[in-house]
């Protein structure tokens, strides 16, 4: 790889350095006139480059020290390329490969991983980069680089590198970036509903809208599997929800693994009820045009604001208008429904916090979360409330 050098002007004259570049060194910021010094028929020839930031000189230096290799062998560019990748797997075809193996997933799923592999393309067209075997630990540090220069979170950066993981594992290439290179992320506690917050959620729900979100709260399901509940999967006689996937709808199961989830005999009752006059024949849940319900958050976020439960001090901005008289405007959650504190997944987490407080076993627990580890069982649930467990305290200190 020829080493590229720059021209800079200080108080004494024109200098020249030499850039080093490797682990640990930032070189995208880096601007100017830059050189090479390619050997040329045995002689090291000075040879300006017309880029003027750093990755681009990299680039233009590649494609030069491809053109004198060869006119060292007699080819053109393009006839070593030929030879050289004849039994090379460009980069293109492995993300069109895995995307397609991905089909089967979620659509929200799909979508991410195709942005973010997407994003790693023009990461890698940058650096000039076709080919699978040319992933190196400095390839992914430059893409981590490119997602910080545009302005994401650390979190988003995980996750899309995360992505970039998966691909490269699945065909068998092992390179990945330190793990003191990562973001650092902080995790978020499992944060349950409190039960005064609970009483002024339901309390503002119409009869439709309580059934709906009690069946979140009794079942911890994730949104899509409320989405896509259906009759056939309440045992009445078991009083349990089988989560199942539907394909032919486009729902899978997260993880591929199905379960089943017992059911308050409050709630087995009120779905009795339910099921007399049901709305649809198949699904539990329905919007006005009669098919699965698919703006559940939406809606708490707007029973949240109206039994004042918004914290106030959230903040968005949010386009409005039509056409061309469509602005940006700038809302807050004391007038809005655009409180953070307020999300669907709480009510999971509430239910599987009631769970665990009242003594199901953490692998029982695991089971009825649907999930693949047992460690995540544990991360989700937190740390109990102390003063809930007062009489153990003292009872343990023998008091």
């Amino acid at each position: 790889m020829l080493t590229i050098y720059r021209r800079f002007k200080n108080s004494t004259g024109w200098r020249a350095e030499k850039i080093r570049e490797g682990r640990g060194v930032r070189v995208s910021t880096i601007t100017g006139t830059f050189f090479v010094r390619p050997w040329v028929k045995g002689i090291q020839r000075r040879t300006p480059l017309h880029s003027t930031t750093f990755l681009e000189a990299r680039a233009e230096a590649n494609e030069l020290e491809k053109l004198c290799e060869a006119q060292s062998k007699g080819l053109t560019v393009g006839e070593l390329s030929s030879i050289e990748n004849a039994n090379r797997i460009p980069i293109k075809t492995v993300v069109e490969t895995y995307l397609s193996q991905k089909a089967s997933k979620s659509k929200k799923t799909q979508q991410q991983y195709r942005l973010a592999l997407h994003e790693f393309m023009q990461s890698l067209a940058l650096q000039r980069i076709r080919f699978l075997d040319e992933i190196t630990e400095n390839v992914l540090r430059k893409y981590k680089v490119f997602l910080e220069e545009k302005g994401f979170a650390g979190k988003t950066i995980d996750t899309r590198i995360g992505v970039v993981y998966f691909m490269l594992k699945k065909n068998k290439v092992e390179t990945r970036l330190p793990k003191d290179e990562m973001p650092i992320i902080e995790e978020e506690p499992a944060v349950p509903y409190g039960e005064e917050e609970l009483k002024k959620l339901f309390a503002s729900m119409t009869d439709e809208d309580r059934i709906r979100y009690k069946f979140f709260l009794g079942t911890a399901c994730r949104e899509r599997e409320v989405t896509y509940a259906s009759w056939q999967g309440v045992d009445w006689t078991k009083k349990e929800f089988h989560v199942r996937s539907k394909p032919e709808v486009g729902f899978t199961v997260k993880n591929h693994e199905s379960r089943s989830v017992p059911i308050p005999d409050s709630l087995v009752a009120a779905l009795k009820d339910r099921r007399k006059n049901p709305q649809h024949a198949r699904w539990i849940f329905v919007n006005r045009d009669g098919n699965p319900e698919g703006h559940f958050l939406k809606k708490l976020k707007r029973i949240a604001l109206h039994a004042g439960l918004n914290c106030g001090h959230c903040r968005t901005t949010m386009t409005k208008g039509k056409y061309d008289r469509k602005r940006a405007v700038e809302i807050t959650c004391a007038t809005d429904p655009v409180c953070a504190h307020i999300y669907l997944h709480r009510l999971r987490k509430t239910c599987a916090t009631r769970w665990m407080e009242h003594g199901v076993p953490v692998r029982t627990l695991q089971s009825w979360l649907g999930h693949k580890e047992l460690e995540t069982t544990t991360k989700y649930l937190g740390v109990m409330d102390s003063s809930k467990l007062r009489a153990n305290v003292n009872q343990a200190f023998g008091d």
